[in-house]
């Protein structure tokens, strides 16, 4: 208890002395009076040490919390002080233009311009909001019939607000009514009033009728004012005659006029929209198709309704043709451009030169027709029907054969389309079943088959209306399938033309794949999966032709740079197995190895991965292609063989064959043949050759790429190039200085990292650094840093909270007194409502009062 009672007493006192030193007109305050010594007692604090230690340097040992607190208090008041004064307040002008930071010279036409839309934006959206709540926009105010606005703009000359003027009282009346005339005539008052009111109204009467007649003419000017018009108009046009030609400027500003200028405001199309206009576009092409197909027959309804039905007298053609004069069977004859009477206005003609020529002038007529109809429906250029089929392809045999005649291209073009249905629909809808597609696309030729595959797609966009989303899923998987079967069986003959059918069905399968990525996605990852479980069943051979080409189609459909990819991935993993299990033994082994060692660099192109069975592949063909006797090995990887005659399979035997070959690359017919010759044992090694050179490049700038490029070197140093031509001399060439730059590169072999030499053990004595008088366990340098900035922020954590409750309490000071002044302007108003209406209920009493003494 008594320490209890100590320690309040000398709570008391602090409490007092600090009350006493934040008075701010005590002198012990003034810095001067510090630095000269006359501090008061009162105000200074001793901080007293229980233990002296010596050495020790205490700076707070003596302090003056009054002081501190009034600065304190002092430096809130300016800062949080004004900060609270000006709380919500709005007094300030702050630029939000755009470009505020620029000065009037940098200011540039483009900054102006930002500068005017954003105002009128801003004045668009005042008016929306000022418009929101107004009930009245859509009603129409009248009067008598007509408008507010028709009556502003057509003001009624008779209205009544100009015959106020009319009717002010004049001085003669004036005088005599109030002050008895001029004394010569004395006349009565009431007459004086009666002889006024008579000449009022006979005056009004007068003006009225002026007005009226007036009006009149007005209406009557009015009515014949159409009537005017021409006349004027004539004058006007008279006058323009009597102007000069216009000059070069005129014509020049009127051209500029009326050039077509672009909208700002055109609006975008969406995917839907463009879906549905090119399904309307097709439905309309197909329309035409069948319009042109019954032509021979029955015409329909439509050109039926546009003949003409009759034709006058006074109706001469003057040697013009009609629109629509082909289906016309007319007998008017007229001059043709050479003037020779006998030609009919339906194109027939009556000579034996018109007789002979009409069956291909019709037939040339109908493609250009049709082709210019093509041309602006569909940008594509696509054989649509039958004309243009024999159009195309008298083109490309006019290309192939040096001027050749129309008549003979136009036989062989039907002599060769006999066996093949070329009228293509525009509108198709989607086979229910693999076999139907299949008969749809075999009734075309293979030009045609890609322009079908599109007509399916556009018919049946997932974003038209109606149409079922599953269709272009059941599409993708028709066309995998179909390209299966293509490639599966196929043959020599019809290889190339696979390959080039499958290159235009390419985009389509693009369009299909971005359609539905996910679904396609797992349709292609199904499909690959499949002939993954095939080749594991016999992996040392090669899968047929039908399976690498599903590699190519991923590498033209996906990103093969990432480094994760749910398709990419299980076909780098699948490629990778195939070059390095499946055995080479033919021509066609040796065409897919090479074919997939392309398929691979196109994956790594961008990512520039190393996939280490390629490098072994391109070693293994030239491996093969280096002459060796039976008791000579060269060390190979497998699944190339050391010794054996598949060791030396495109070895040459002799160079009289093949010395004097072009420069070929690998044909598509090498993918379907079994039987080596000499001259693919050249092109194989000028292939392998060219990718031993691209493949090194891609991985160039790797660490290891010395380990790659060495086993080249004795292979290529060991071919016959005596029996080979010169372009596999020069691919030779560069192969080898390619090897031997990155093969003399020595890869720097790891190594620890250096340690800083152990200093000697010297016999001075150790000193250890003693902060306080606390023993501290031994820590090294980094923890004892460590600790001292844990403390330090501790700290300063503590100094920062108590300074913002301190900041709070300030605050809540400063609301306090702002709400009670509030409360005590709000009482005053209060008791001076109150006087006021006292005072004014005094009176009301006094007044009362003062009412009932005059009654009594």
């Amino acid at each position: 208890m008594g320490a209890k009672n100590k320690k309040a007493r000398s709570d008391a006192v602090y409490a007092k002395k600090t009350v006493k030193s934040s008075n701010p007109f005590d002198s012990s305050n003034d810095p001067s009076n510090k630095r000269a010594g006359n501090q008061n007692p009162f105000d200074v604090h001793v901080n007293k040490e229980k233990f002296q230690i010596l050495g020790r340097i205490c700076k707070h040992d003596r302090g003056m919390p009054g002081v501190s607190r009034a600065k304190a208090l002092q430096k809130r008041a300016q800062t949080l002080g004004q900060q609270f004064a000006v709380k919500h307040k709005t007094n300030r002008f702050k630029d939000n233009r755009i470009g505020k930071h620029l000065s009037a010279d940098q200011l540039t036409e483009s900054v102006m311009n930002a500068r005017y839309l954003a105002e009128k934006m801003s004045q668009v959206r005042q008016s929306q909001k000022s418009e929101k709540f107004n009930l009245n926009d859509d009603e129409l105010l009248t009067h008598r019939g007509q408008t507010l606005e028709e009556i502003e703009q057509y003001r009624d000359e008779r209205s009544d607000d100009e015959e106020l003027d009319d009717e002010r009282l004049d001085a003669e009346f004036t005088s005599a009514a109030h002050f008895g005339g001029d004394g010569d005539a004395p006349q009565d008052r009431q007459t004086a009033i009666e002889e006024m009111i008579s000449e009022q109204k006979r005056r009004k009467n007068e003006i009225a009728k002026e007005k009226d007649e007036v009006y009149d003419l007005t209406e009557k000017l009015d009515a014949n004012y159409k009537l005017l018009l021409p006349l004027v108009a004539k004058a006007t046009k008279d006058e323009q005659e009597a102007k000069p030609p216009p000059d070069a400027y005129d014509k020049l500003l009127k051209e500029m006029i009326f050039e077509p200028r672009g909208s700002v405001t055109d609006k975008l199309i969406n995917p839907e929209e463009l879906a549905k206009q090119e399904a309307e576009r097709l439905e309309k092409l197909e329309k035409e198709r069948l319009r042109r197909m019954r032509a021979d027959g029955e015409e329909d309804e439509e050109a039926e309704a546009a003949k003409p039905k009759h034709r006058s007298a006074d109706d001469l053609d003057d040697g013009y043709f009609l629109a629509g004069g082909d289906e016309e069977a007319d007998d008017t004859l007229a001059y043709d451009l050479d003037g020779n009477l006998g030609t009919h206005l339906n194109g027939k003609h009556n000579g034996k030169e018109g007789a002979d020529n009409e069956d291909e002038e019709n037939a040339e007529d109908e493609g250009d027709e049709e082709g210019d109809e093509d041309s602006d429906e569909d940008s594509d250029s696509e054989v649509d029907n039958l004309s243009d089929l024999k159009e195309s392809d008298s083109e490309s045999e006019a290309e192939e054969t040096p001027q050749p005649s129309k008549k003979k291209a136009t036989k062989s073009v039907d002599q060769s389309s006999t066996d093949v249905d070329t009228s293509i629909p525009f509108t198709i809808k989607m086979p229910k079943t693999y076999e139907d597609f299949t008969d749809l696309l075999s009734k075309h030729a293979a030009p045609q088959q890609a322009t079908i595959v599109e007509r399916i797609i556009k018919c049946n966009h997932p974003k038209l209306e109606g149409v079922n989303r599953e269709n272009v899923v059941k599409l993708y998987s028709f066309l995998l399938q179909y390209i299966k079967d293509l490639f599966e069986d196929a043959s020599e003959q019809d290889i190339r033309g696979n390959f080039q059918l499958f290159s235009k069905l390419m985009p389509h399968l693009y369009d299909l794949t971005q359609l539905n990525p996910e679904r396609m996605s797992n349709t292609l990852l199904e499909v690959i999966k499949e002939k993954y479980g095939e080749f594991r069943k016999n992996h040392k051979t090669y899968p047929t032709l039908d399976t690498l080409i599903y590699f190519k189609l991923v590498a033209n459909l996906y990103s093969t740079s990432d480094f994760r990819h749910p398709v990419v991935t299980p076909c780098f993993i699948f490629m990778q197995h195939i070059l390095s299990r499946a055995r080479v033994r033919t021509r066609q082994e040796i065409s897919m190895g090479l074919f997939l060692t392309t398929v691979v660099l196109e994956f790594v192109s961008q990512s520039k991965r190393i996939l280490p069975a390629v490098y072994n592949f391109l070693q293994g063909v030239v491996h093969m292609s280096i002459p060796k006797r039976d008791v000579e090995q060269i060390a190979i990887t497998p699944p190339f063989e050391k010794d054996g005659p598949l060791s030396k399979l495109l070895a040459l035997s002799s160079g009289k064959e093949t010395k004097n070959l072009e420069a070929q690359a690998l044909q598509a017919t090498d993918l379907v043949t079994q039987t080596i010759t000499p001259d693919f044992k050249v092109r194989a090694l000028n292939t392998a050759l060219q990718l031993t050179v691209d493949s090194l490049q891609l991985v160039e700038e790797h660490v290891g790429v010395c380990y790659l490029a060495t086993p080249f070197l004795g292979l290529l140093s060991r071919l016959p190039l005596d029996l080979y031509p010169e372009h596999v001399h020069l691919n030779h060439k560069a192969a080898t200085e390619l090897v031997q730059r990155l093969g003399g590169q020595k890869m720097k072999p790891l190594a620890p990292a250096e340690r800083k030499p152990k200093a000697l053990r010297l016999l001075e004595p150790r000193f250890e650094t003693v902060y306080d008088d606390k023993r501290r366990p031994k820590m090294s340098k980094a923890k004892e840093e460590r600790a001292k900035l844990l403390h330090k922020i501790k700290r300063e954590k503590k100094g920062a909270i108590r300074e913002i409750r301190r900041d709070t309490a300030f605050v809540q000071e400063l609301k306090l007194k702002q709400t009670l002044r509030s409360d005590k302007e709000r009482q005053e108003k209060v008791k001076r409502i109150y006087q006021e209406a006292s005072m004014q209920q005094g009176e009301l009493n006094e007044l009362a009062r003062s009412k009932k003494k005059k009654k009594f």
